[in-house]
């Protein structure tokens, strides 16, 4: 038996008339708003839980093979305890930035046992140090304007000094 949850998109007018069967891989009630993929490119938009439902792999509202999961909580962002994730953001009328790519901490060793490449933020190419990378873990002590600086990026409010290729790198990393 699964989770499925049923989700309206009611931020985006081309989305909102209809509910959407996605698997829910945590437990979500009714009224709550989560994160979840949306389209081809699976851009994170906010959703409301419009109802949730067990159900069996034959008895599915939609094939389960085919449907998307549940991403987060909306504002659930902590992934364990002194780590956070970048992701869950706004950075435009609608989409969120991606979970998992970019987490940050104020030390290293806050991130014992998550396969991620660290990145000290004290060190002078720590920007480029994130490029290619599936997810990087953020640490030292200027891990809270370094993370502020790649959402501006994001948001395409600070590209100045950035290289096109990290720029474009930092932006399919996060949407």
């Amino acid at each position: 038996m699964e989770l499925f949850a049923a989700l309206r998109f009611t931020e985006d007018e081309n989305l909102a008339g209809r509910v959407y069967w996605y698997i829910a891989p945590f437990p979500i009630k009714e009224g709550e708003r989560v994160l979840a993929p949306v389209g081809p490119h699976d851009k994170l938009q906010c959703a409301r839980v419009e109802r949730t439902e067990q159900f069996k792999e034959e008895e599915a509202p939609y094939p389960p093979v085919l449907c998307k999961h549940v991403l987060s909580k909306l504002g659930e962002r902590k992934v364990k305890e002194g780590v956070f994730d970048l992701g869950g953001v706004r950075y435009d009328d609608r989409h969120f930035t991606r979970m998992g790519r970019i987490l940050i901490a104020k030390e290293e060793k806050d991130a014992e046992g998550l396969f991620v490449k660290k990145v000290d933020t004290g060190s002078e190419d720590w920007l480029a140090e994130t490029e290619g990378n599936a997810c990087v873990l953020l640490f030292g002590e200027g891990v809270k304007e370094g993370a502020e600086r790649i959402l501006r990026i994001v948001r395409g409010e600070d590209p100045d000094g950035v290289p096109p290729a990290l720029l474009a790198s930092l932006r399919d990393k996060l949407r």
